[in-house]
């Protein structure tokens, strides 16, 4: 008798159909990245009234793309008025961008400093209307135009801001260089530019040094390392992947829904910000959007970008549960994808954390625990704690991830836009519940929401043969 294959790649690619998703998903998505991304240039994602605000419309949006994702009819009339949405966003978003100070750390030149960043967006903005009024044919031959603009004004953030003071590029610099010269980045120490130890757990500072290693995993460094090597710097990493990103959602589905949210993911107020400071959450919006793109294009890669998704930050955890709404697999060949994945994750980590185990998990598990409780966090739990009442437990943030999880297995659709919303819910609703929450946490909030967004299928896509 015929056996059920583990391989998932025969399945996928045999696939016939692909189940649609309703436009109120997309819309939702589209209208949670702006509300978000405008919340984030109010305060850079610290806490106040008006961001708290922010953040709770964020929310509603989340939850109302996953329980209504499949409601609404696609037709033309509903393509023309995403489209408006989208030119409507990227219109405030723009505003924004022009109106306020891109970076904290800028070190700028002559007559006219600002003068790449407004040549810069001016050509995006010039990209992505081209893109939202050109017609089918003509739109895949644009796409590079968008995203040269953003990679070169990127380019511009990382060398008018080489050195910001932050500790996160302190151990995206030194981190790479100990690996690079033959040490072991997970058992050094880094020194404490603040001076203090207000940012950092009971008993972590000791002599002026940060007594844990390198506090992200293998592949991040890895990441931060060919950065440094090929355009001496670690951000440049961040910058071809969040570029990379864009491109992939541009592709994963085409039309004018995809490149908007591209171009709203791109120009999202403070991305620029998130850049320079250095922080790595643009590598986990590439990933996610490389195994969104495999989904629905190339199903055969999609076990080993999954794995490499998985490894690359330790709160990638909670997008386990969720990886059946991704694929239409099921049993044995659910469980081949998931293994082929969790092998590529290891063979990414099991090299650096096998030679320090003791140290690496403490740089890069048991830290995590020892963080204090930020006070300035753009989250729930922080404005409590303004209001003058004690500190909450910190299990509160994973119980909301519990329900938030059992929200999204029970009512989002089992499609690739499906997967990406249902992400954006649970890590916002993570953050908003967290002891620290900050703008690079809720970047990538605002990544799967444009992911998910550009992922959106319409009812003829999903009656075509998987590619």
């Amino acid at each position: 008798m015929p056996t059920e294959s583990s391989n998932p790649a025969p399945a996928l690619a045999e696939a016939r159909t692909v189940p649609s998703d309703g436009w109120f998903l997309a819309a939702c998505c589209l209208a949670a990245a702006t509300v978000l991304g405008l919340t984030l240039q109010l305060t850079d994602g610290t806490l106040r009234e008006d961001a708290l605000q922010g953040l709770g419309m964020t929310l509603a949006l989340c939850a109302a793309a996953v329980v209504g994702s499949r409601l609404g009819r696609w037709h033309s009339l509903v393509e023309v008025g995403l489209t408006l949405m989208l030119a409507g966003a990227l219109l405030l978003q723009l505003k924004e961008l022009c109106l306020t100070h891109p970076g904290r750390h800028l070190h700028l030149e002559g007559p006219w400093p600002y003068a790449p960043l407004y040549w810069g967006l001016a050509a995006q903005a010039l990209a992505a209307g081209a893109l939202l009024a050109s017609s089918d044919r003509l739109r895949p031959w644009l796409v590079p135009l968008l995203l040269v603009a953003h990679f070169a004004l990127g380019v511009w953030m990382l060398k008018t801001s080489p050195a910001p003071f932050i500790d996160v590029f302190v151990f995206q610099v030194q981190g790479p260089d100990a690996l690079l010269n033959g040490s072991n980045p997970y058992a050094m120490t880094f020194p404490n530019i603040y001076g203090h130890g207000y940012f950092y757990g009971e008993g972590v500072v000791q002599g002026g040094q940060l007594m844990f290693g390198f506090p992200y995993p293998p592949l991040s460094l890895m990441l931060s390392v060919l950065g440094k090597v090929l355009g001496g710097d670690p951000r440049y990493a961040q910058l071809v992947l969040i570029t990379l990103a864009a491109g992939l959602m541009a592709y994963a589905r085409g039309g004018r829904l995809a490149v908007g949210a591209a171009a709203l993911l791109l120009l999202t107020p403070r991305g620029l910000f998130i850049l320079e400071m250095s922080w790595t959450e643009p590598l986990l919006v590439g990933l996610l959007a490389a195994a969104v793109f495999c989904a629905c294009r190339y199903p055969r890669a999609l076990p080993y970008v999954l794995g490499l998704m998985v490894a690359v930050k330790q709160y990638t955890v909670f997008m386990l549960p969720l990886i059946p709404l991704l694929t239409p697999l099921r049993g044995r060949q659910l469980w081949g994808l998931l293994w082929r994945a969790g092998a590529t994750a290891l063979a990414v980590s099991l090299p650096l954390m096998i030679i320090n185990p003791k140290a690496f998990i403490w740089s890069v598990v048991e830290l995590q625990f020892h963080q204090p409780f930020r006070r300035d966090s753009l989250s729930y739990l922080s404005w409590w704690v303004a209001q003058g009442r004690p500190q909450p437990p910190v299990w509160i943030a994973f119980a909301g991830t519990g329900v938030a999880l059992a929200l999204a297995l029970w009512r989002a659709p089992r499609t690739p836009a499906g997967f990406a919303a249902a992400v954006a819910l649970v890590y916002c609703v993570f953050f908003a519940l967290n002891k620290q929450a900050f703008a690079n946490y809720y970047y990538f909030v605002v990544g799967a929401l444009c992911v998910a967004a550009a992922a959106a299928s319409r009812p003829v896509e999903a009656s075509a043969p998987a590619r």
